[in-house]
């Protein structure tokens, strides 16, 4: 009997934060489901990013940013699954966006908001994550595909922070950095994850906290096994 071919879950957020900074990592917790370690983004930035997505539901996009396209906000922190993805049947996408909104020709646009410096070279890094949306809502693994037109990233910094009437606030200008589509570099980007999940298991990055770390644990392991007590 044929044996099943194996899929590969790859979650949107783990592009930028862990396929990027080390594929040992990423190795591990997609194919061999070994998480990296807890924590690994502050519960603090989380908290604050549902409070920017709560302050600008129902708002209309042009009001947060002159550039945006026409549309009012109404669909929050959607979950998706993807198909499995035309030349990389071994992945699909499964994850969840910030915010999802209807325009005026009818198309959706995807947008992230991203407590972050509106640094470009930052920014760009993204990119796979919001093309992975895009390609999970037009080709769902259920339930009908809908036409996502724009993808982009608002970023939020504080410029300043007052103390005034016993209360700290922080004054922000968001600033829209659009995404160009490029659904081939996100299919060719995706087959590189999937040569690497089919072969085996990288090295540990030089520039991995968590892989210094192990490291320099098992150094002290080692170190304490040989003490007879």
């Amino acid at each position: 009997m044929e044996q099943a071919q194996k899929q590969y879950k790859l979650s949107p957020s783990d592009f930028k934060y862990l396929w990027e900074d080390c594929k040992f990592c990423f190795y591990q917790k997609v194919k061999l489901g070994i998480p990296p370690h807890s924590g690994a983004f502050p519960a603090i930035f989380t908290h604050m990013n549902s409070l920017l997505q709560n302050s600008v539901m129902g708002k209309s996009l042009k009001d947060i940013h002159p550039d945006l396209p026409e549309g009012i906000i109404e669909i929050q922190e959607g979950f998706l699954k993807s198909q499995p993805i035309k030349g990389s049947e071994d992945c699909y996408i499964s994850g969840r966006f910030d915010v999802l909104t209807k325009l005026a020709d009818g198309t959706y646009s995807v947008i992230d908001f991203k407590i972050t410096k509106p640094d470009e070279e930052q920014i760009k890094k993204f990119s796979s994550q919001l093309h992975a949306y895009k390609y999970a809502l037009e080709n769902p693994a259920e339930g009908k595909p809908i036409k996502v037109s724009r993808i982009g990233l608002v970023s939020v910094s504080p410029d300043a922070i007052e103390h005034k009437d016993g209360k700290f606030v922080f004054t922000t200008s968001p600033k829209w950095h659009p995404i160009e589509e490029d659904m081939d570099g996100f299919l060719k980007f995706v087959n590189e994850i999937s040569k690497v999940l089919n072969g085996d298991l990288p090295k540990p990055s030089e520039t991995c906290r968590l892989c210094i770390y192990r490291k320099s644990f098992e150094s002290i392991e080692s170190t304490t096994s040989d003490i007879p007590f």
